[in-house]
């Protein structure tokens, strides 16, 4: 089961005391009628019984016992929520509360303090204690994290962020299409440049250069980089769905896989890291830098509280997340294309007449395509990216849907289910829910919080503008040339999540040039 529902972080306790000790002199937190009276925590409803006994308690809902796995862990979410409602306890390691109430997301981001606790992924702090590195931003917590998050908000957080690398990822994306337009790729090779797309895309900004993941004959050290990125995620879904528990008590078979894919990387992002440090210091030195240039690595290389390991691992973090998750969607994306022809067809009317055939993509260009947001918007929606919503652990009591719920308690935000539930025609692609009328209404009335893919606040998605711009980019580079079909096996793929959303079989795309 996934891990983010198993972690336990033995100094979370007295983290969460410490920032408990702030809030002390604060009333308790609410997201409903303050007049209405508040139930206790241990009247939240959820499975009873065996449910609740640690261990035994969270297998009973995975299979042998149910039908549920981690990869279809969405659909237990679901029928939890059909049995006990829009709130509900339940042992998935410790006791979580999940709830799938707005009211109750708006209540939880508003007390999660000024360093929000999200369990880091269990092997990887297992791995960085055991190699003695320094924690990185995925798994610091308190102060730590936020030295390190804040001078990635400086470059990362900005709104035109991203655009600054708008025009070497232009390139990026028109080798993309080149390629789906020219090679003769099954199912899985296909899947797999989607992947190098995004890999290559995202280590534009991070290494400010191409790593030549489009060159399948290379078969040298960008292929190294790139199979150690994937085997990452493997491993991580493995530990996600329980395959391998031991590997915190010694170095398994699962730990030593993970422990040398993650040497591969750090060592290329080192390389990679050592490389522009070089080109940036030889810029400095014959005056040919200019400071408002898009290079990450010279804007963190500028904070003096940063050393050359918070730096190498800042950029490794960004990468990483930047790989996986953004394939994942574009695949998602293109499928729910290809379902909605009509759908597509305006797509394509728009960035036509603003970008037209052959230019590129700019940022410019960008502000002036709501459809296109619109519709990545709705995939998002419908497809969502995670298989919940975030997950907190608050340093202060909250009510939430009417019952009190007690600082460190462990809370799964439902933001999945609530984009089925307060949507009209739920289950309908309509990119037009999104957009504004001539006097800037939104054509349907949507409650705010619903829709959060890249969380929220402070700890949200620090790469969510590149994510979002290299999807843009695929979209509008593809639309320009080709047509999205899909081969009939592939018309009713189902979606579940192996850390991210993924076909639960290969999607096989038909490319038709225009």
């Amino acid at each position: 089961m996934p891990a983010l529902l198993s972690t336990q972080v033995k100094n979370w306790p007295r983290f969460l005391a410490v920032q408990h000790s702030r809030y002390a002199s604060m009333a308790v937190n609410v997201s409903r009628d303050q007049t209405a009276p508040v139930k206790p925590f241990k009247d939240i409803p959820g499975p009873g019984g065996l449910y609740r006994w640690p261990v035994i308690g969270t297998m009973l809902h995975f299979k042998p016992f149910t039908e549920y796995n981690a990869e279809t862990i969405r659909g237990l979410f679901d029928s939890l929520h059909k049995r006990y409602g829009t709130i509900l306890k339940v042992r998935l390691g410790e006791m979580t509360v999940m709830t799938s109430d707005p009211k109750d997301f708006e209540t939880v981001f508003r007390n999660e303090g000024r360093w929000p606790v999200r369990p880091p992924v269990d092997i990887d702090v297992v791995y960085i204690k055991r190699n003695n590195l320094k924690e990185n931003l995925a798994s610091v917590q308190g102060e730590a994290w936020q030295k390190l998050r804040t001078p990635m908000n400086k470059r990362l957080m900005k709104a035109d962020s991203a655009h600054h690398y708008i025009e070497a990822q232009n390139v990026v994306a028109d080798e993309f299409v080149h390629i789906l337009s020219t090679k003769e790729l099954d199912a899985e090779e296909m899947a797999d440049y989607f992947f190098r797309y995004a890999s290559e895309s995202i280590g534009v900004v991070t290494f400010n250069t191409r790593l030549g993941f489009f060159n399948k004959s290379d078969g040298g050290e960008s292929d190294e980089f790139l199979h150690a990125s994937k085997e990452q995620f493997r491993i991580i879904n493995d530990t996600f769905s329980g395959k391998s528990v031991l590997y915190k008590l010694f170095r398994d078979k699962t730990y030593r896989r993970y422990e040398k894919a993650m040497n591969v990387i750090i060592k290329h992002a080192d390389k990679h890291t050592s490389k522009a440090k070089e080109s940036i210091q030889s810029k400095l030195a014959d005056g040919s830098l200019h400071p408002d240039d898009p290079n990450l690595l010279f804007s963190l290389m500028a904070e003096k509280s940063l050393t050359t390991e918070d730096i190498s691992f800042l950029a490794t973090s960004l990468y990483s997340g930047g790989t996986d998750s953004t394939a994942r969607n574009l695949q998602s994306f293109f499928h729910i294309l290809a379902m909605n022809p009509d759908k597509q067809e305006l797509l394509r009317a728009e960035a036509l007449d603003i970008v037209g055939k052959d230019r590129p993509l700019t940022a410019k260009n960008l502000t002036a395509m709501p459809y296109l947001k619109a519709c990545v918007k709705e995939c998002f929606r419908i497809n969502y990216p995670t298989a919940s919503g975030t997950f907190r652990y608050l340093p202060t009591d909250v009510v939430l849907s009417g019952y009190t719920v007690p600082a460190g308690v462990p809370i799964v935000l439902q933001n999945p289910i609530a984009c089925m539930e307060h949507f009209e025609n739920p289950g309908q692609f309509l990119p037009e829910r999104w957009l504004r009328t001539p006097d800037r209404r939104k054509q349907e009335n949507i409650v705010n919080m619903v829709l959060l893919p890249f969380s929220y606040g402070p700890r949200n998605c620090p790469g969510q503008r590149f994510a979002l711009q290299e999807i843009y980019l695929a979209a509008v580079k593809v639309l320009q040339k080709l047509k999205i079909d899909l081969l009939p096996e592939s018309r009713d793929v189902q979606f579940g999540h192996r850390t991210f959303i993924h076909p639960m079989n290969s999607i096989k795309f038909k490319f038709t040039k225009l």
